[in-house]
């Protein structure tokens, strides 16, 4: 179990800097040319700079639902939509389905501000796009487990821990295969050649993880390793829904570039989490 989670563990620098280059691949090429977004521009001159940002945000002056500044970006030739035919439908609760909307207004707005004081450059429309980039997360939707849905048993001694450490070898024992790519790596393969089947490939392994989860659920924990047992289970959910939100939203390069900046996070925390539990291992057996 510990070596997978070794091996698998992804720098960080990689995945933030897909994450960036996603980003950027959807709205930098945008930015970084006056000529794509001059009906923006031009929609937007006549109003004083107080204004524009209320504009961007709520005006919809031939009343078709759609607001003026998303308006003028289609006549222009760009591409707006929040999602794009997603790899599977999203859950209408998830908040990433409308992530898409917000960013972009943030970076109509930072794009327009830089215009307003003639700062503009193509160097610095791409910083744009890299610190709203840099700064994105995911909401999390996780529902962490808690104590009611754990078998406890309240022997606590060396004997019955060795039990317990041999029944989530057995829970866990599908975690571990040495050959296996990471993650972020089976995903990246997908945006490189956009194969849906590396989507199939990290939808089976979120699956698998997906039943470990529940697998770890069922094993009797002994009352002292209650917090290191649920800390476990609920890093690998956790970690297991944003690869599910992955293959949902892989077409969305906006809530893709926000999940890579959560799988870090969420990968580091499930690394720490059963690193804690091999550790209470060793302080209730060998102590």
């Amino acid at each position: 179990m510990d070596a997978k989670y070794v091996r698998g563990v992804s720098p960080i620098a990689i995945t933030a800097a897909l994450s960036v280059a996603v980003l950027i691949a959807a709205i930098g090429s945008y930015i970084g040319s006056a000529t794509q977004a001059q009906k923006v521009v031009a929609v937007a001159e006549s109003r004083k700079p107080a204004e524009r940002q209320t504009y961007i945000a709520i005006e919809d002056a031939d009343g078709n639902g759609v607001p003026d500044w998303r308006d003028a970006l289609a006549e222009a030739g760009i591409a707006i939509a929040t999602t794009t035919e997603p790899a599977a439908p999203a859950a209408p609760q998830d908040p990433l389905a409308t992530m898409g909307s917000s960013v972009l207004q943030s970076v109509v707005s930072g794009y327009l501000s830089l215009k307003e004081y003639n700062q503009y450059t193509p160097a610095r429309g791409e910083q744009l796009a890299q610190t709203i980039a840099t700064n994105l997360r995911a909401p999390a939707i996780f529902m962490p487990h808690t104590t009611d849905e754990l078998i406890i048993d309240a022997d606590t001694s060396q004997e019955r821990i060795l039990r317990y450490r041999a029944d989530m070898q057995e829970a866990t024992a599908r975690m571990v295969d040495f050959s296996a790519e990471p993650e972020f790596t089976i995903f990246a393969r997908f945006i490189a050649t956009e194969d849906t089947s590396w989507l199939d490939k990290l939808s089976a392994t979120a699956k698998n993880y997906r039943d470990v989860e529940h697998a770890m659920l069922a094993v009797s924990t002994p009352a002292s390793a209650i917090e290191t047992h649920l800390r476990a289970v609920n890093a690998l959910g956790k970690f297991t829904e944003t690869l599910e939100r992955l293959v949902r939203f892989a077409n969305d390069p906006i809530a893709t570039a926000a999940l890579l900046r959560t799988y870090n996070e969420d990968e580091r925390e499930m690394f720490l989490a059963f690193d804690a539990l091999a550790k209470f291992y060793v302080a209730h057996v060998e102590n």
